[in-house]
C-alpha cells in the first residue's frame, strides 16, 4: 500500500476515534451545570474542528496518491 494512502488512512482512524470522544464529551455536559457546560462545548466544537482538518487532510492525500499513481502510470506506458 502507498504511504500517502497509510496515513490516510490512519488520519480517518483517529478522526473516528475522536469524534467518540467528542460525543462522550457532549453527553457530559448534559448533566453538568451552565458554566461547565459551555466549557465542555467549547472543547467539543475545538475536537470537531480538528477532527475535520484531520478528515480534509486524510482526503488531500488520497487525491496525492491518486495524482502521482496516475503520473507514474502514463510516463511508463
Amino acid at each position: 500500500m502507498n504511504r500517502l494512502v497509510r496515513i490516510a488512512v490512519t488520519l480517518f482512524a483517529s478522526a473516528s476515534i475522536l469524534i467518540f470522544l467528542v460525543l462522550q464529551r457532549l453527553e457530559r455536559a448534559k448533566s453538568m451545570n451552565e458554566i461547565a457546560a459551555a466549557a465542555e462545548q467549547r472543547m467539543a466544537l475545538i475536537g470537531i474542528g480538528i477532527t475535520g482538518f484531520m478528515l480534509l487532510a486524510g482526503l488531500s492525500l488520497i487525491i496525492t496518491a491518486l495524482i502521482r499513481a496516475r503520473k507514474k502510470s502514463s510516463t511508463d506506458g
